[in-house]
């Protein structure tokens, strides 16, 4: 019930005064003064000016109008619905519409009783009439229940009733999450453990190079199929290349079945790992799963030359030895032979050096403009190392050295480092360090400074340099061999070091991209549940992006069946989305015509299937027991929606009122202008009628 009441700012006795005024106008105009109307109109007239001087008076003491408003809200019931694709593996179709009916009867009935009710599912929407579809890919129970959470905050929100198999994918496990709302459960699917062949998952590298065989492991479980014999294929393009048989002796067995494939054709290969069914078998819909392995030519060469042997050497080779897209060769004269080869990249530790040696291959390295990361040390000529590292030049102060510590330039732009690696570099020891000042050359970029005792300076200590025509990077320091012990040694774990070497070596070894048209998927494999994305850029002659341009996008999948996409380029949006593809391998092509040129952009990317939802079928109902206890809900079976709905109507129905209040300045509002008119201009049409002014 809304209520009004009227406020003034000044004291209340002034409303006296106001009205005061106003008689007083009114009188000395009209109190026996000689008119030429009737006793009646002059009443009237005065009674229209008390008004209209009172008004006025009392606009200009300030009073308020206040606006009590109350809003009487019901209790709500959610139903959150778990509508993926786990549930409708179990249950069959005709029961799956009894439930969907048995929902919207119950929700009918709170609402008759005055509830507010509303149905949730995973992909937001709220169905009320149409048939809930059980297709979803993945189960996140704590995000659904979240979102309700998030969405009825501060609202009347009595009961959420989950209907779900217990099962989960994604996020959290909600029965270590209390929620501020009473959390009654409906256990759906079955939770016998029916006979069954799981390809549960398919383990392998993403990569693999030419000419080199690589591991495809099959993890399979096997569950009340003993004394059968499970036939695992793998197969590529359609055609078998290899199977095993798996004896089944337990009833609950796990086997992993590992084939070697040669890696024979380069690109993008899709292979495909399949379990028989056998006599049985309850579900077979989780007996398939993919990998996608992108065969490439050859691993990166890097060269590393080093006047003397080094701990640092053996760390920097451990470093890129963890990443398969490395080959490290080492040359130190006296030691091992160099070999003329073609680099993607050379490591120079503590070369240039005051016996100059290799200068052959400097000079080399200065013509072919190989990209080069320079490390820093006591044998080093600070001559020639000013003159052809690129990114910095040391100013020496004596021939003394610092201990410098690590620490991240917060400002570093040139790649990502992981948070959790930036943590690690507080455990690294220091490195000897030129006492020196330094000059940081143009398109440089400091990626760690240098902290001397507690003080963190501004000094370099690794920096990263990229030019037109040459990439380089340089370490200040040696004596960083200790950091990869000390971080397994704090960590169990070499991340921060190895992937510091990685990243420098990934990025001097990287070729510019100087095309003016490229169109490529933001990443390189997508799940079918997933928008395709592709990503346009159109440069000029100064490479400045432009927009407006006419694109033409073919998509073609292994069957050599091609789509024909059209679209424009803006400012505001250079992406382009594709849905539905299913999955597999595509190619692309796009072209469009820059500047009188026909300019064309291809590449690949993958489509993979998300089957998470068939991992794991027996349903859960001790986890739904345990959400119902832990948030002052009950466990029903789905046999038990009866008792849910007399347990509900049983509760007894609170309104909650929301009070909300307001003031309003009257001389702020119309009407009152208005009524001021209306008492003016009836007081002259008055006079003017009888014959005054």
């Amino acid at each position: 019930m809304d209520r009004i009441s009227l406020l003034f700012e000044s004291p209340p006795w002034l409303i006296g005064v106001g009205v005061l005024i106003g008689l007083a106008y009114a009188a000395i105009l009209y109190y026996r003064t000689k008119v030429l109307w009737s006793q009646n109109v002059n009443y009237i007239l005065a009674a229209l000016r008390f008004l209209m001087v009172m008004q006025l008076t009392l606009l200009l003491f300030g009073p308020l109008i206040r606006q009590i408003k109350n809003t009487k809200e019901p209790p709500a019931i959610i139903f959150a619905i778990d509508n993926s694709k786990s549930i409708s593996e179990i249950e069959d179709s005709a029961r799956l519409e009894t439930l969907h009916d048995e929902i919207i009867s119950l929700k009918k009935g709170f609402d008759d009783k005055g509830y507010f009710t509303e149905i949730r599912t995973y992909d937001a929407q709220q169905t009320v009439a149409g048939q809930i579809a059980f297709d979803e890919k993945s189960s996140n129970l704590n995000a659904l229940l979240k979102g309700v959470q998030n969405d009825y905050e501060s609202r009347n929100l009595s009961n959420v009733l989950l209907f779900s198999d217990g099962l989960y994918n994604l996020g959290n496990n909600p029965a270590f999450y209390p929620y501020n709302f009473s959390v009654s459960t409906v256990g759906l699917g079955d939770t016998t453990q029916r006979p069954d062949l799981n390809l549960n998952a398919v383990l392998y590298n993403k990569i693999a190079y030419q000419g080199n065989k690589f591991p495809v492991v099959a993890e399979l479980f096997s569950y009340n199929l003993a004394g059968k014999t499970a036939i695992v294929q793998l197969r590529k393009k359609g055609d078998i290349i290899d199977q095993k048989q798996v004896k089944i002796s337990n009833q609950n067995q796990f086997d992993q079945i590992e084939f070697l494939v040669e890696a024979s054709e380069s690109g993008m290969n899709r292979y495909r790992l399949s379990v028989l069914p056998v006599d049985g078998e309850f579900i077979t819909s989780n007996n398939t799963k993919e990998a996608y392995v992108d065969i490439i030519d050859g691993k990166q060469k890097i060269l590393l030359l080093a006047p003397s042997p080094h701990p640092d050497i053996k760390a920097i080779k451990n470093a890129l030895e963890s990443n398969e897209n490395y080959e490290l060769v080492i040359h130190i004269e006296g030691i091992n032979n160099y070999i003329d080869d073609q680099y993607d990249a050379v490591i120079l530790h503590q070369v240039p050096d005051k016996r100059r040696k290799y200068l052959q291959i400097l000079n080399k390295i200065s013509r072919e403009k190989i990209p080069a990361f320079f490390i820093y040390g006591n044998q080093s000529d600070i001559n020639r190392f000013n003159d052809l590292n690129g990114a910095v030049r040391i100013q020496p102060i004596s021939y003394q050295r610092d201990n410098a510590f690590p620490f991240y330039n917060p400002e570093f732009s040139k790649f990502l480092y992981q948070d959790e690696n930036i943590e690690a570099l507080n455990e690294f020891s220091p490195v000897k360090v030129p006492f020196a000042n330094f000059d940081v050359l143009p398109q440089s970029e400091v990626m760690f400074f240098q902290k001397v005792g507690k003080i963190n300076t501004q000094k370099p200590l690794l920096l990263i340099h990229r030019a037109d025509d040459w990439n380089s990077a340089v370490f200040l320091g040696e004596g960083f061999w200790s950091w990869r012990l000390q971080e397994y040694s704090k960590f169990q774990t070499h991340r921060a070091f190895d992937e510091m070497i990685s990243k420098i070596i990934q990025f001097l070894s990287t070729k510019a991209d100087k095309r003016k048209f490229k169109v490529y998927p933001v990443k390189d494999e997508f799940l079918n549940s997933e928008i395709v994305v592709f990503e346009t850029e159109v440069y000029n002659d100064i490479y400045e992006q432009t927009y407006g341009h006419k694109i033409d996008l073919k998509i073609t999948d292994e069957q050599n069946n091609t789509k024909g996409y059209s679209y424009v380029t803006s400012e505001k949006n250079s992406k382009y989305r594709i849905r539905g593809l299913e999955n597999g391998i595509y190619s692309y092509d796009a072209s469009a015509v820059i500047e009188g040129e026909n300019e064309i952009s291809s590449g690949t990317f993958t489509v993979n299937d998300l089957q998470i939802e068939t991992t794991k079928l027996t349903a859960d109902h001790n986890l739904l027991r345990n959400i119902a206890a832990l948030n002052q809900g009950k466990f029903y079976g789905k046999n038990q929606l009866d008792q849910l709905r007399e347990d509900v109507l049983n509760q007894e129905m609170i309104n909650e009122v929301y009070s909300s209040e307001k003031y309003l300045a009257i001389i702020n509002m119309k009407w009152g202008f208005f009524i001021l008119i209306l008492f003016i201009s009836a007081e002259w049409f008055l006079r003017k009628f009888h014959g005054s002014y």
